[in-house]
C-alpha cells in the first residue's frame, strides 16, 4: 500500500511551501518597487524634460550621429572662463541625445586643461538624464570615455565627475586614493517622489549639510565661519534653493562642492543650478501693477530712451542685473518687504570669502551667475555697496548707477544661447596661513 504522508514528503512538501511564500513575497516587492518606479516615471515623462529644455535651448543645427553620440570638451570648459563655449558643449549634447533612442555615448575630455564644477555638473546631468531615460524604456547604453591629461582633473573625473555619476564602479576612486578631496554633492531631482515630511525637509538638511562642508573645507587651512555666520550662510543658500523651487516652474535643483588639497593652491568650487525659467523671464510674467515691476519699469524705459539696448545688452540682461539688487524681489509687495535678498546676501558672502582667502594668491577668487542669456562676473573689481536710496546696489559701472550701462566685461549677452534656468559657479583659492575667523555680515 503506498504511503501519502511519510516524513520526508511531509518534508520536502513544507519545504515546498517556504519557498512558494519566498516567491510570493518577492514578486510583492518587485511590484511594489516597479509600482513606486512608475510613479516616478510619470513624473519623469516620456523623454526627459531637461534634455528637452536644454535642446530646445540650442539652436544651431547638431551633426546626426545616430545611435552613437560623441561629445568632447573644449580646452577650456568653463562657465565662468568661457560660458559661450561651455554652454554650447552641454546643450549640443542634450540636442543630439534628444533626437534618437542612442546605443552608445562616448565623453572626450582628452583636451580639456582648465574646467570648474558647474560646466562638468551639467554635462553629468545631461549623461544621467539619459541614462535614467534608457532604465525607462529598458534599454541599455554603453559609456566610453577618455580622461583628461592633467592628474588633477583625472583626480576629479574619478571622485567627482562623469566617473562617479554613472556609477562605473571599477573607475571610481576610492577614498584612500584620494585623501585630499573633499565633495559635496546633492539633487532635488524634479521627478522622485516627495519625501515624508515627517522625516525632515530635504532642503532644509542639504543646505545645512552644505554649510558644514564649506566650513570643513576652510577648517583644512585654518579658517572657520563664526557660529552666527554659518546661520546666515544657511539662510542666504536655503533662500536661493527655495527661489530654484518657487520661481522656475520646475523644481530640479543641484548643489554641489569640491576641494582638492592637494594641489599647490587648492581651490574651493561651488555650483548650484537649476533649470526652468530664467531670472529674467520671472521678472518678465509679473502684472504691470506689482510693485516690483514698478520698481523696475523706470529703468526699462530709461534704457530703452537711451537708445542702450542692442545685440551686446538687452532688456534681459537688463531684468538679470536689477534682480541682484538687495530692493528688488518678485517676492516684495511694498517697501517693508524683506523678502528675495538670497543672491544679494551671496554675493556679500563671495565678497567677504574674497576679501579673507589667499588674498595675495595669484588665482583670484571668481564668482558667475548666468540665467537664460546673461552671464556676469564678480571678482572684486565691482562691489555690492550700501546706497542710501536703494539700500545694497551693485551696478557694474564706475557711478554705481543702474541708470547707465554696466562693464561688458562683466554683464554681457552670452551671443545667442540661451541657458534655461540659472546657474552659480563660484571658485576661491585656500592657502594656510595662521587661524582665520571668517565672518559672513
Amino acid at each position: 500500500m503506498a504511503t501519502f504522508f511519510s516524513s520526508d514528503l511531509l518534508l520536502s512538501r513544507k519545504r515546498l511551501r517556504k519557498r512558494i511564500r519566498r516567491q510570493v513575497r518577492k514578486v510583492r516587492a518587485v511590484t511594489r518597487a516597479r509600482r513606486s518606479l512608475l510613479s516616478n516615471f510619470v513624473r519623469f515623462g516620456e523623454r526627459s524634460q531637461i534634455i528637452r529644455k536644454l535642446a530646445d535651448a540650442y539652436k544651431p543645427v547638431v551633426k546626426d550621429g545616430g545611435c552613437h553620440v560623441e561629445v568632447v570638451t573644449p580646452p577650456i570648459f568653463s562657465i565662468i572662463e568661457d560660458p559661450v563655449k561651455a554652454i554650447a558643449t552641454i546643450e549640443s549634447f542634450a540636442k543630439a541625445v534628444a533626437r534618437h533612442r542612442v546605443r552608445s555615448i562616448t565623453i572626450n575630455q582628452w583636451k580639456t586643461e582648465t574646467y570648474d564644477l558647474a560646466a562638468m555638473a551639467l554635462l553629468d546631468i545631461v549623461a544621467t538624464e539619459v541614462m535614467f531615460e534608457a532604465k525607462r524604456h529598458g534599454q541599455k547604453i554603453r559609456f566610453l570615455g577618455t580622461y583628461p591629461k592633467r592628474a588633477a582633473l583625472k583626480r576629479f573625473v574619478r571622485s567627482m565627475g562623469i566617473v562617479k555619476h554613472l556609477k562605473i564602479e571599477h573607475e571610481i576612486a576610492k577614498k584612500d586614493e584620494v585623501p585630499d578631496i573633499r565633495v559635496f554633492d546633492k539633487r532635488n531631482r524634479h521627478y522622485f517622489t516627495k519625501q515624508d515630511p515627517k522625516k525632515g525637509d530635504f532642503k532644509s538638511k542639504t543646505t545645512a549639510s552644505f554649510v558644514d562642508h564649506i566650513n570643513s573645507c576652510l577648517g583644512d587651512h585654518n579658517r572657520a565661519l563664526t557660529i552666527e555666520s554659518r546661520a546666515k550662510l544657511c539662510d542666504y543658500v536655503g533662500e536661493i534653493l527655495g527661489n530654484a523651487e518657487d520661481h522656475p516652474g520646475f523644481a530640479d535643483w543641484t548643489i554641489q562642492g569640491y576641494l582638492d588639497n592637494s594641489l599647490g593652491t587648492p581651490i574651493c568650487e561651488i555650483a548650484i543650478f537649476n533649470f526652468g525659467r530664467s531670472i529674467a523671464e520671472t521678472l518678465k510674467v509679473l502684472p504691470s501693477t506689482t510693485y516690483t515691476w514698478k520698481q523696475i519699469e523706470p529703468y526699462v524705459l530709461l534704457h530703452h530712451g537711451q537708445k542702450f539696448f542692442g545685440r551686446e545688452w538687452s532688456q534681459s540682461d537688463l531684468l538679470t542685473l536689477i534682480a541682484l539688487q538687495g530692493h528688488v524681489s518678485s517676492k516684495n509687495n511694498n517697501s517693508e518687504d524683506t523678502r528675495g535678498q538670497g543672491m544679494g546676501d551671496l554675493i556679500d558672502f563671495f565678497q567677504r570669502i574674497h576679501d579673507e582667502c589667499a588674498p595675495g594668491s595669484e588665482e583670484k577668487a571668481k564668482m558667475v551667475l548666468l540665467s537664460g542669456g546673461t552671464y556676469i562676473l564678480f571678482d572684486g573689481t565691482y562691489r555690492m555697496r550700501d546706497d542710501e536710496r536703494h539700500g545694497r546696489l551693485i551696478a557694474f559701472n564706475k557711478q554705481n548707477s543702474l541708470q547707465f550701462k554696466p562693464d561688458p566685461n562683466y554683464v554681457k549677452s552670452l551671443k545667442g544661447l540661451h541657458f534655461p534656468g540659472t546657474v552659480i559657479s563660484i571658485r576661491f583659492p585656500l592657502s594656510v596661513t595662521s587661524s582665520v575667523t571668517v565672518e559672513v555680515k
